[in-house]
């Protein structure tokens, strides 16, 4: 260990980063007993961000440090800080090590470093979540990579939204548009968009959809700024997709209006330092880091998983939900709820189907996107 620890010093200095940081963290907690045939105990997470701002992150160090203190092993990490610039660097330089039984890292920011790397290091295993890597021509066999369908998800929201729009909920206006507001054009958020026009037009093809992206997840006031010119464009709901979203809903405060956040639960987050913030939250979609990640690590290290493939966990199966809390209940009526649950379960009947920005065409993408126009 101490050489890759060396090597990550020597990164930071080159990069002059002082935020940036590696660290050996042994795992606290476990998840049920395992049995010492394991054959993943020493695992790498290459984090894009950084670790213990409850994020998705989190989630997933969660799961990791869970599975390998089951089995005696360990989990070191190395946080990059969303500067990716490290990314490559620091996938290549933990694989040089080759003390590591899998090296973890997520998002589909990360595709292009991981494949570079899993070409160079034949033998080394990776897994990436919420992103699918290619594996056409035999590509990146050393890679597994798993994602939900979080398409579903975004159709969930916009099912609420309009619903929310047409309901004469306290808040809402007379004009039949709603917004989206994503932290940047990637296929990832692309692919809630795309599930969220399509949610609306579910219910409503006459709602517009208004949509428009910040360009970073770092830049909350940009975000705010763009919730404001949605709200004053006739909008009385956004979906706030980013790490930014925040500021999305200090944009609903503002304007008193309603967001619905993703990630985690904006309302209870709020209402610990805004609880009027807190009440202009509808839900939050959530996709479950620690249920996508944890299964795959069982399978590694029962040797069952398969190498070269990619998995998706469907509403269905609870790979990604909507809140309902008291805040919820108390903006959306008893007979929007039931209703919404209706269309939630033919959605995991299989009843409905949602495009995605996966593997979609610029022009797949773009019909999606005329959707959003009121028909």
């Amino acid at each position: 260990m101490k050489v890759f620890k060396k090597l990550l010093t020597i990164i930071c200095t080159v990069f002059m980063l002082v935020a940036c940081s590696s660290a050996n963290k042994t795992a606290e907690s476990t998840e049920g007993t395992k049995t010492e045939e394991s054959k993943l105990k020493n695992v790498m997470f290459v984090v894009t961000g950084s670790l213990g701002g409850g994020t998705n992150n989190d989630d997933v160090y969660a799961a990791i440090s869970d599975y390998v203190k089951g089995v005696g092993g360990n989990v070191d990490t190395f946080e990059c800080n969303m500067d990716t610039s490290l990314y490559e660097t620091a996938l290549m330089q933990a694989s040089e090590t080759g003390e590591y039984d899998l090296i973890v890292t997520g998002f589909g920011t990360m595709i292009e470093p991981l494949s570079k790397t899993a070409e160079k290091f034949p033998n080394q295993k990776y897994l990436i979540f919420d992103t699918e890597m290619k594996y056409e021509d035999g590509k990146n066999q050393n890679v597994v990579s798993v994602q939900v369908l979080q398409n579903q998800g975004g159709f969930l929201a916009g099912v609420l939204a309009a619903k929310t729009t047409l309901s004469g909920a306290k808040l809402s206006n007379e004009d039949k548009k709603v917004g989206f507001v994503g932290a940047m054009e990637s296929t990832a958020i692309l692919d809630f968009l795309m599930g969220y026009i399509e949610g609306v037009n579910y219910v409503d093809s006459s709602i517009e959809v208004l949509y428009s992206f910040v360009g970073n997840h770092t830049d909350t006031a940009l975000a705010k700024e763009l919730g404001l010119s949605q709200y004053q464009q006739g909008a009385d709901v956004i979906f706030a997709v980013g790490g930014n979203g925040m500021g999305v809903a200090e944009a609903a405060l503002d304007a008193d209006k309603y967001v619905i956040g993703v990630d985690f639960d904006y309302a209870a987050r709020l209402e610990k330092t805004s609880p009027e913030t807190a009440s202009h939250v509808i839900t939050s979609v959530i996709k479950d880091y620690r249920g996508m990640v944890y299964p795959i690590l069982e399978s590694i290290g029962n040797g069952s998983v398969e190498w070269g493939k990619h998995s998706y966990i469907s509403f269905k199966d609870g790979g990604v939900y909507l809140i309902e809390n008291s805040y919820t209940t108390d903006i959306i009526s008893e007979e929007i709820l039931k209703e919404y649950k209706e269309i939630s379960e033919k959605l995991a009947n299989g009843e409905i189907e949602v495009p995605t920005a996966f593997n979609a065409s610029t022009s797949e993408i773009d019909a999606a996107k005329e959707k959003a126009k009121a028909h």
